[in-house]
């Protein structure tokens, strides 16, 4: 078989394992700070998001000059595992202090992560085989978002909410093993011998260089802030639907996700390859803000747990598949620094800071008395119409490169 499609099917099981992972502790993590602190404070942990996650990409930067991508990678993956399981014993003890912290690991160590999967990649497959990949590659992981989901909402009830953080630490052990595995087999890629050294560690001058990349970081800086909206909505309404009862909620959380993951299979497996095989990039980007529109402007008009819900479900059954393997092909044709270095502001730090920073004034207005649950909708709407907007210098630039 190819090795460009080897690397990419060894990475595409690699990020399954994390997956499984994740949906056990993004489910568990939401429903136990909510239990501890309240919805209503859901943006109040998230407004210290931008700062950790800084953090976390700028300690991602110096690892990855001092190490190289492998070790970087098994580090960050094993340590991930590590803080996960510390939480899991300190919420034995009943308690709650480490809510936030728990809930700050999950949003950070799965982009950083993933984003270093989709960095080896891009750096193994041309062009022309990222396009027929990209697809497949989501769908393969995206395998694990259901068999996690589902795991959730077949055992929160019966096992508790916690020991669902136990199960995600111990997922990312096979996922460090393949990781591992991958890399010995098809080797590290080649690292420049100045990668780092003459703009710092984090390569955010890729962005003022690279008119892709600055596009890029402002289409995932609105997509967040209208996942963010979105999600603080649905979760609001769940609080009120299930009160008093944490684990059911789990669980009902645990089938919400598990059914997303499958509806995304079919998107990955089928739709994003044969869009992106017959269909040009522009085009596709394009469709995907347009619908999310629709999908709002009816939750908006109708707000409730189903119509909120569907609107969430649909964002990221496309963010997990159409929207990733189109976005990936544009990296595909870049420097190793930007594919490993301006990828993870992008990827990492764009989307976790596109969430936190929505938080920080929603967080700020609820302190003064504002009752924020009736804007959220309203300002998913303007992200997604700025989404829109955003699409065509991007894919004007990249139709350039390609010469669509």
């Amino acid at each position: 078989m190819n090795k460009e499609y080897q690397v990419a099917g060894f990475m595409a099981v690699t990020a399954m394992f994390t997956l499984v992972g994740y949906e056990f502790v993004r489910s568990a993590a939401t429903v136990l700070f909510k239990n501890a602190y309240g919805a209503e404070n859901l943006p109040l942990v998230m407004a210290a998001l931008p700062f950790v996650v800084f953090g976390a990409v700028w300690g991602y930067g110096r690892l990855l000059s001092s190490l190289g991508p492998r070790r970087t990678l098994l580090l960050t993956t094993l340590g991930s595992s590590l803080l996960m399981f510390c939480c899991y014993l300190l919420l034995l003890s009943e308690n709650k202090v480490v809510t936030p912290v728990l809930f700050l690991i999950k949003e950070i160590y799965i982009v950083l992560l993933i984003e270093q999967y989709w960095s080896y990649i891009n750096s193994s497959v041309s062009p022309t085989t990222s396009r027929r990949v990209n697809g497949p590659v989501t769908g393969i992981a995206g395998f694990g978002s259901t068999i996690g989901g589902f795991g959730v909402g077949l055992s929160a009830a019966s096992y508790g909410t916690e020991t669902m953080v136990l199960i995600g630490a111990l997922a990312l052990l096979p996922a460090a093993f393949l990781a591992g595995f991958t890399y010995s087999r098809f080797g590290e890629p080649e690292v420049p011998a100045d990668s780092g050294r003459d703009h710092g560690h984090m390569g955010w001058h890729w962005l003022r260089e690279n008119p892709t990349l600055l596009y890029l970081l402002l289409i995932v800086l609105s997509t967040q802030v209208m996942a963010a909206c979105l999600d603080f909505k649905f979760q609001e309404l769940l609080s009120i639907e299930y009160e008093g009862r944490p684990d059911e909620e789990t669980a009902l959380q645990g089938w919400f996700w598990g059914s997303l993951g499958t509806a995304g299979l079919v998107l990955q497996f089928v739709v994003a390859p044969l869009l992106l095989s017959f269909v040009a990039l522009r085009w596709i980007h394009i469709m995907m803000p347009l619908i999310h529109v629709g999908t709002i402007t009816l939750a908006f008009l109708e707000p409730s747990v189903f119509t909120v819900g569907l609107a969430l479900f649909v964002f990221k059954a496309f963010d997990y598949s159409l929207f990733r393997a189109a976005k990936e092909v544009l990296y595909v044709p870049l420097s190793y620094d930007e594919r490993y270095r301006a990828k993870e502001i992008i990827d990492v730090f764009g989307y976790r800071s596109g969430k936190g920073g929505t938080s920080v004034p929603i967080a700020a207005l609820q302190s003064g008395g504002v009752a924020m649950g009736y804007y959220y909708l309203p300002v998913a709407f303007v992200a997604a119409a700025f989404w829109l907007v955003l699409i065509f210098p991007l894919t004007k630039h990249a139709a350039a490169i390609e010469g669509e």
